[in-house]
């Protein structure tokens, strides 16, 4: 066997020898950071059921539901302060003898076309009462077979219902391109995810975008001389329940709802599928205290049906934990008649029994029809394209326009970040990363050691705040350890990628520096990829929500990681002067932060660090870039107000990556950086600073600051 090879075998089962067993003491660490972060979230439900247990008069209910309103309000990040013309046209009309079907396009936003069915009934009198429909998750959006018998059945009693496609959804696809027919990412949810990473810079939500559709629909609505405008209902499934419950809380012209397949409670939500589509949660949601019954305490006394079915997603717990939270409520605003549940059997949707109920409870309270059952009507369903309301069935062919991220661009192209003087941006840094400065007992835990060739590993664990561990791997050279400074090396694939037969962090042990590689929140062993959607496109976007949620970010966690790691370092004698810091890919944005407030980082080398949160900005789409995103951060800072502020330092930045993860020409690499160049000139220090390239298999050791 070659030297190599044996390297390579030595490493490997050190690694592998040294994960913590089952009744070590330790939870995996897969299982850890999520155990964490739904700790935090349980401390936050504790504490919002707590308040909610205390309201028990008409004036704190009324209190609770301003407070709910504005707070939901800051977290879609606001919503435009003028409406502008509906310029609502019918582009044709299906005659279905006792209703129709309106083809309509309305501009929500200056040039921004919503595709929507109207379905107005024939017999009886107008002005007719009406419910707005938003749509779940179909990829034919308001053609899909269940939305569409929701609205015939509805006209069949008397209703006009206005039944939208979502961004993203039947006409609206937002990342359209002709030559593949189709989106450039694919599902629907993966187009709302994309747009809403995109927002959170800007402290926004793809909801807002979600929301004003909504809003706008209702205008549309009472805009028609067929609808009594004093008598509007809303009513939709999936993740058309989830905005049926946002518009009930925000728009007080709701007189009527019925969310289906989307009531549960966080309680259960997030120990399911936990967090899901961009739209369904928000950063600091939890820590606020927002729970999904507290956008129905905002509707209260309104006439609320919630629907769910027995075996839904939207785990039937938490929606019986919600009813009874929400008929106390009713009952001490003197409307217990007011609130109630259907429950269907079966999975998730807009089944016919679900639609039935609907039917029923429209009937009574915007009708004044006796509480009975009704029976779905005899109806047809559509061809998809019959009921298009553009010609090609795409409003980007048709109409074009914009779209929510042609939107995202132009909106966020003047937010620009001021040039904040040195202890200023700290202070942005640690309040924007929500980082907590790290407390309690470092508590080094050695759980292996390996000797192998020119060097001894040592796998260990050490506490970087309470509830939440680091696992490491300590390579010391075997010519000793003080040779060479001290590195602190992190990677968004895990310290086991740095330690691959090819990995720098066993290359850079190798070259005779004691190396300690981390393992950061949500990576290597500490990552999970359990729910959210598409990996390959946005990662471990799960537990990146469930930070957010929480009211911290996985840069924040990662930053403790790093400054306990140094910590460790200082422990086992090997601090030095200072350490180096190295990282690859995403992983670099915790150590640019780390450096920006731990001066004992005396350097930084970043292998393919992403360019800059103002490129994802600019950008359409991107690839696996959530966890490094920041909330709110796009007019404060960016990357290179980092690297400017660590000045005089040296850094190294290496093939720069684009947010699609490309390598960018070294032009494009080192524009975004000119304000950090000159913040090295200024130091006096500008040949420590450095955008540069590292050719294909060039070792990391010699390109490391001060060669």
């Amino acid at each position: 066997m070659n030297r190599i090879a044996l390297v390579f075998l030595l490493c490997s089962a050190a690694y592998s020898q040294a994960l913590p067993k089952m009744g070590s003491g330790l939870e995996p660490p897969a299982e850890m950071l999520r155990g964490f972060l739904l700790g935090l979230a349980d401390e936050h439900l504790a504490a919002r059921r707590a308040a909610i247990a205390e309201l028990k008069t008409p004036e704190q209910i009324a209190a609770r539901q301003e407070y709910v309103r504005s707070t939901f309000l800051k977290m879609l990040g606001g919503l435009p302060d003028e409406r502008g013309p509906l310029n609502l046209r019918r582009t044709g009309t299906l005659d279905r003898g006792d209703y129709r079907i309106d083809k309509i396009v309305f501009e929500s936003l200056p040039n921004f076309f919503v595709t929507a069915n109207l379905y107005v009934p024939k017999t009886g009198s107008p002005p007719y009462p009406a419910v707005l429909q938003p749509l779940g998750h179909s990829e034919n959006g308001k053609a899909a077979a269940g939305y569409q018998s929701l609205g015939v059945g509805l006209a069949k009693n008397g209703f006009v219902v206005l039944a939208y496609d979502p961004i993203g959804q039947g006409e609206r696809t937002i990342f359209y391109h002709e030559a593949i027919r189709g989106s450039l990412v694919g599902s629907s949810t993966r187009e709302h995810q994309m747009v809403g990473i995109q927002s959170l810079l800007a402290g926004q939500s793809v909801a807002r975008y979600r929301v004003w559709d909504g809003v706008r629909a209702i205008d549309a609505l009472e805009s028609l001389p067929e609808v009594d405008r004093e008598r509007i209902g809303i009513a939709g499934c999936s993740g058309g329940g989830t905005l049926t419950t946002y518009l009930l809380a925000l728009d007080q012209r709701i007189k009527v709802a019925a969310p289906a397949c989307y009531i549960s409670a966080w309680e259960e939500q997030i120990r399911g599928t936990g967090p899901q589509d961009a739209e369904q949660q928000f950063p600091g949601q939890l820590e606020a205290g927002i729970n999904h019954g507290d956008f129905l305490i905002a509707f209260a006394p309104k006439p609320l049906l919630i629907c769910s079915t027995t075996d839904d997603f939207f785990p039937i717990e938490g929606s019986t934990r919600t009813l009874v939270e929400m008929k106390r409520i009713y009952e001490a605003l003197g409307a217990p008649g007011k609130v109630d549940r259907y429950v269907g059997p079966g999975g998730h949707g807009m089944r016919q029994d679900t639609r039935e109920a609907i039917y029923s409870w429209m009937n009574h309270w915007l009708r004044g029809a006796p509480r009975q059952p009704v029976a779905e009507p005899a109806h047809k369903v559509e061809y998809d394209e019959d009921l298009y309301a553009t010609a090609t069935g795409k409003v980007a062919t048709s109409l074009g326009g914009e779209t929510a991220s042609t939107w995202n661009i132009k909106s966020f192209a003047g937010i620009r970040p001021a040039a904040l003087p040195a202890a200023e941006l700290r202070e942005a840094v640690t309040k924007l990363t929500r980082y907590q400065k790290p407390a309690g007992a470092l508590n080094i835990r050695s759980q292996s050691r390996s000797t192998g060739v020119g060097k001894e590993i040592e796998y260990l664990v050490y506490d970087s705040e309470p509830g939440r561990y680091a696992p490491a791997l300590l390579c010391l050279p075997s010519s000793g350890s003080g040779a060479k400074q001290a590195i602190l090396y992190v990677d968004q694939g895990g310290k086991e990628a740095g330690f691959a037969s090819n990995g720098d962090a066993r290359a850079l042990c190798e070259a005779g520096h004691p190396v300690l590689a981390v393992d950061l929140a949500g990576l290597g062993e500490t990552g999970s990829e359990k729910g959210g959607y598409s990996p390959e496109w946005f990662g471990g976007d799960n537990l990146t929500w469930m930070a957010l949620m929480d009211g911290r970010t996985l840069t924040g966690l990662r930053m403790g990681d790093i400054v306990r790691g140094l910590d460790v370092l200082a422990e086992r004698g090997l601090l030095g002067a200072g350490v180096l810091g190295v990282a690859r890919g995403t992983a670099g944005v915790g150590l640019l932060h780390a450096a920006a407030i731990d001066s004992r980082l005396s350097g930084l080398l970043l292998d393919e660090p992403l360019v800059s949160w103002r490129a994802i900005a600019e950008t359409p789409v991107h690839r696996r870039i959530f966890d490094a995103v920041v909330p709110g951060v796009l007019g404060v800072y960016d990357l290179a107000d980092l690297a400017a502020a660590i000045a005089p330092r040296p850094v190294s930045l290496l093939n720069v990556r684009s947010p699609l993860g490309d390598r960018l020409l070294l032009a494009e690499a080192r524009k975004p950086y000119e304000t950090a160049s000159r913040a090295y000139r200024a130091a006096n220090a500008e040949g420590a600073f450095r955008v540069g390239l590292r050719r294909f298999g060039e070792p990391l050791a010699q390109t490391l600051p001060g060669r």
